[in-house]
Formats: structure tokens, sequence, C-alpha cells
């Protein structure tokens, strides 16, 4: 049996406890979360904030994938002897959470200094299990075979004369394709018409949960006059990081896209590129039949892409 390190199911747990007025990054997840997108590599999973055992502490709860992210972060925040900090190995398939390393004895003076304290930090294996979202694998139910069944088997159809063939009007040939390619290279059917379009839109992703609509426009005001932008957002209107924004031509979204790329931003390193979504620039017409033989009127194909049936 593999183990979950083995599988890919194993990630782990930071929980970051301490006064309020020492731990401003506690005052909600998105503040906890940016902090920690600054220590690690890869982006940290779910997170939240929530009141400490003790009075006027704060307690953060965030999942990291990687052990070297996990570990740099708690490296930093073990740095100050205010905050108390706990490292959990635990795992998306299973209940095996287990405490790697904590602060408990640095924080708390009258205890051994690699002793871990559950009582007074309030912080075990069985309340993180029973906190963290867990997505258990579903066992697959088991059914019995049902037995042989016998049956008598059916009279054999009749057999009935076959009718003549009688002649009847010719099959309509189907007219063959037209070929166009697009700007990848992909040959594309044209004959039934199609539409051109252009990547004029950016995607703008790793922004900071504390950019508003007007800090998105002047960021983008920077490298152009962008005519719509738009900030992600979830149901309770909490910002997801991330924004869409078009120009009025592809040149002016290509140029946004490599000015902005990998930028500092509100203390976040932007990362943009072009936007899978298009804009409707033109239509080509079918082509027109003339005495049986196909002359089609596409005659545009510059550096637009075709959208159309691809082959």
């Amino acid at each position: 049996m593999l183990s979950s390190s083995e599988t890919g199911a194993e990630n782990y747990m930071l929980i970051v406890s301490g006064p309020s007025q020492y731990t401003p990054f506690l005052s909600g997840w998105q503040e906890f979360k940016d902090h920690i997108r600054r220590i690690v590599n890869y982006q940290p999973g779910w997170a939240e904030v929530m009141p400490g055992p003790g009075k006027g502490e704060m307690q953060g709860w965030c999942r990291l994938e990687k052990q070297a992210d996990a570990d740099a972060a708690y490296d930093h925040y073990t740095i100050s002897r205010r905050l108390l900090v706990h490292l959990f190995r635990t795992s998306r398939t299973s209940s095996d959470y287990r405490l790697l390393k904590c602060s408990c004895g640095p924080y708390f003076p009258d205890i051994s200094e690699r002793s871990h304290s559950p009582i007074r930090s309030g912080i075990h294996a069985d309340s993180v299990r029973q906190y963290m979202p867990k997505a258990y694998p579903v066992p697959a139910p088991q059914y019995a075979m049902p037995a042989a069944y016998s049956w008598q088997p059916y009279p054999q159809a009749p057999s009935y004369t076959q009718m003549p063939a009688y002649p009847g009007p010719a099959m309509q040939v189907q007219q063959a394709p037209v070929y166009s390619a697009s700007t990848s290279g992909m040959p594309v059917n044209v004959r039934h018409g199609a539409m051109l379009t252009e990547a004029r839109g950016i995607f703008i992703h790793n922004l900071s949960y504390q950019c508003s609509s007007t800090d998105l426009h002047a960021l983008l005001c920077t490298v152009g006059r962008p005519l719509e932008w738009r900030l992600h957002t979830d149901r309770s209107g909490q910002s997801k990081g991330a924004a869409t924004a078009k120009f009025a031509t592809k040149e002016e979204a290509n140029y946004a896209a490599s000015r902005l790329n990998r930028v500092a931003h509100m203390g976040m390193t932007i990362s943009v590129r072009l936007d899978t979504d298009t804009t409707v620039v033109g239509q080509v017409q079918p082509p027109v039949i003339v005495n049986g033989s196909t002359y089609s009127r596409v005659s545009q194909y510059d550096s637009r892409s075709v959208s159309g049936t691809s082959f």
C-alpha cells in the first residue's frame, strides 16, 4: 500500500497564534494568506482566521502543499517569540494527522524546549482533524452477482422476398470543403462561413486581495486605455486575486501583457497573459456556387484568427 506522500495526498497545516497587537496579518484570512504568499513558492491553499483560546489572541490556519514551503513559513513565524506556531502533516484522503513541530517550548517558558502543550495551546491532532475540511474517498458499493438465468430461444424471423429497386432521384454530391489556415497554422473549414476574431483582452493573476476596481483601473492606465476591466469576486463579494481587462486592439493588449507581467503591485508580483476569450472583428461569407464550380470569397486572413470547424 502506498503512503499518502507517495500518492500525492499529503499536505501540511500551519497554525499561527498570538496577541492581536503583534499580529496585524491575522486581521482576516485574506491578509493572512497574502502574508504567507510572500514567504512560500507555491500558492497556499485553504486559509481561515479566528479568535484564539486566550483573551485578545488571534489564530490563523493555512494549508500548504509542499514541505519546503511549510518549513519556510514555520521558520519565518517562529523568529518572533511572541507567536505560537504549530505545523501538522495532514492528508486529503485519510485522518492521519501528525504534529511535526511547534514552538510551545519558547512560548511557554515553564515547559521544556521541545515539548508540546495541547492543554495550554488548545491545539492537538483531534482539533485539527475536526476543524479542517476533508475529502475522503467514497467506497464503491459491493453487489452480489445474480444467478445465471435460462431461457428458451426465440423462433427465427420469417424471411421475405426482397423488393425490386426502383429508379429514384440522383444523390446530390456534397461539395468539397474549403480550407484556410488560422494564425496557429491549423486548417479551418470555411465553406459555411467563419468569424474573424482577435485576442484583445488580458488576464491578471496574483493581485492583492486589497486591490479595488479603482486600483485596477489606475494600474491599467499606466500601459494604455482599457475599454473594460473587472475584478473576479466570490459569492460574498470578496476578491479572488484575479481580474480581466479588454483593450481596443490586439496590439494594445499584447503591449499591456508584456509590460505588466511580473510587475510589483500593492506588495504582490502579478502575472499577466492574453485572455483566452476573443473578440469578433469580422465575418467571412460562404462561397458562391457558379455552374457547379466553387468560388471562395475568403480573401482576408491577416493576423486575425479564424473560428470555424477545425480538422
